[in-house]
């Protein structure tokens, strides 16, 4: 069973898509590079497609993406729940955040947080306003990985 740590959920949390802004900018630099030479040589067409073919490109990129950046939105809202509920647990307890470990990066009924050397079970009401914590117990110990960063 893994259980992550509260860095490990924030730095996770703020990760931007990489791949998305390389690739952007890859067409961005072809747009304005045929767009450069077009202009210098109007008389010649294959610059011209050229640009409408980065210009389509890049509006394609962008529209497969969006449903990417959406499915990141609402991971990212999930995890700040999640991050939110370890930071009144650390206040409740009065541990620091470092001590605290989650099994979901999501809220979830029945989740666990270990919170130094006590694991506990949340439940929550019906609209996830509040929480309960009950003291659990893992079977086998030797099986938890903690993942810190």
């Amino acid at each position: 069973m893994s259980f992550y740590s509260y860095d490990y959920l924030v730095a996770h949390n703020n990760e931007p898509n990489f791949l998305f802004i390389i690739g952007i900018l890859v067409l961005a630099v072809a747009i304005f590079v045929t767009s450069y030479l077009y202009f210098r040589n109007r008389s010649d067409n294959k610059y011209r497609d050229l640009l409408i073919i980065f210009g389509l490109g890049i509006f394609l990129f962008i529209g497969i993406n969006y449903n990417n950046y959406e499915q990141q939105l609402d991971i990212s809202n999930k995890s700040s729940e999640t991050l939110s509920l370890m930071k009144s647990i650390a206040k409740e307890k009065d541990l620091s955040t470092k001590k605290l470990y989650s099994n979901n990066s999501s809220l979830t009924e029945g989740m666990l947080i270990k919170a130094g050397k006590n694991i506990y079970r949340v439940s929550f009401d019906d609209n996830q306003s509040s929480y309960t914590l009950t003291k659990a117990s893992i079977i086998s110990t030797q099986k938890i990985q903690l993942i810190k960063k």
